[in-house]
């Protein structure tokens, strides 16, 4: 099912969906724009959320690399400065957060492949050096957490990567990481992760010069092929939508993933929504801020945002929300 630009009630798009013509679909979703970002603009950051505040820093202005890192407070629309990551400054870095506390590393500092990695506490609001990631160094992975344990997987050392590496907060550093099941096929860069109920989605990115279009579930102990991102031609997989890309933004909110923007060909300002249950994706409204590389998404109190990133060489500090069920006002 192919979901074309356009606007009109949910309805009308619910029947339109069920036809496999598309020319007159319309689509569904709004974008409304929140506060700005308080560092200077940047790509590539790395971010994590705990207790419904998103923490944001390092990447990439178009110049340097950066240290600095800032929390975002969703009810109070505002943002506001932490204590700056203790690391080398970089971009393409990994975050995620498990117990209570968010994790930062690997990366590229502009000359080397980073695999040193930190833990952040809140509470304390202290940075704390942890055991150094054990699988090469890189940059462009992606990192999420199940069931209070980290993962790390894919990414760039000078080849494309599938290995996974598990890391324990509550292990000695000389056992917190194992290696595990690497993905089934699909070595790739700049891919893009998130994470519903007990597992993690991983799709997009790049591989040997080309967009992959595999696409993966994880719970934790295995690898699960799901349908492709792109064109099948075959009786069991008949949707004929088509948008593998990389360093696309990803949230899930209400039991849904969304993938936003990246690249795909060109810039691209499209957003996807994936629902585990059918393993099929749906178009929604286009991202209405500058398509853009490198941005940030992620969920807080089950709403989604993406924000920072970059549109040729310029680097963008807007935040924006998705209401995936609104109709589009162009007002907001």
């Amino acid at each position: 099912m192919r979901y074309l630009k356009g606007y009109s009630l949910l309805l009308m798009a619910s029947l339109a969906a069920c036809s496999k013509s598309s020319d007159t679909t319309t689509l569904v979703g709004n974008w409304m724009k929140r506060s700005q970002y308080e560092g200077v603009a940047r790509s590539s950051a790395a971010s994590f959320v705990i207790d419904n505040k998103a923490y944001v820093g390092t990447g990439y202005d178009g110049t340097e690399r950066l240290q600095d890192f800032w929390v975002y407070d969703v009810d109070l629309n505002q943002w506001t400065q932490i204590t700056s990551f203790p690391g080398v400054a970089r971009n393409g870095a990994v975050g995620m957060a498990m117990a209570g506390k968010g994790y930062v590393g690997t990366g590229y500092d502009g000359l080397n492949k980073l695999n040193d990695f930190y833990e952040y506490d809140p509470v304390a609001k202290t940075w704390t050096k942890k055991a150094n990631f054990k699988g090469t160094a890189r940059y462009g992975a992606v990192a999420f957490a199940l069931n209070d344990k980290g993962f790390i997987t894919t990414g760039y050392d000078g080849n494309w990567l599938k290995d996974n590496w598990k890391f324990d907060p509550t292990a000695p550093d000389a056992t917190a990481w194992t290696q595990v099941e690497s993905m089934n096929s699909g070595k790739r860069t700049d891919a893009s992760a998130f994470v519903i109920g007990n597992k993690a989605y991983v799709c997009m990115g790049t591989a040997n010069a080309a967009n992959v279009t595999d696409f993966y579930s994880f719970d934790g102990t295995t690898w699960t092929t799901l349908n492709p991102i792109a064109n099948v031609n075959d009786d069991s997989f008949d949707d004929d939508y088509n948008f593998a890309g990389s360093s696309a933004a990803a949230f899930s909110m209400k039991g849904k993933g969304y993938i936003v923007s990246g690249i795909k060909g060109g810039y691209s300002a499209a957003v996807w929504e994936y629902t585990p249950g059918t393993d099929r994706w749906v178009q929604k409204t286009d991202f209405e801020g500058a398509a853009r590389s490198g941005a940030v998404g992620f969920s807080l109190k089950d709403r989604g945002f993406v924000g920072l990133g970059a549109s040729s060489s310029l680097s963008l500090d807007d935040l924006w929300e998705f209401d995936p069920n609104a109709e589009y006002n162009k007002n907001d």
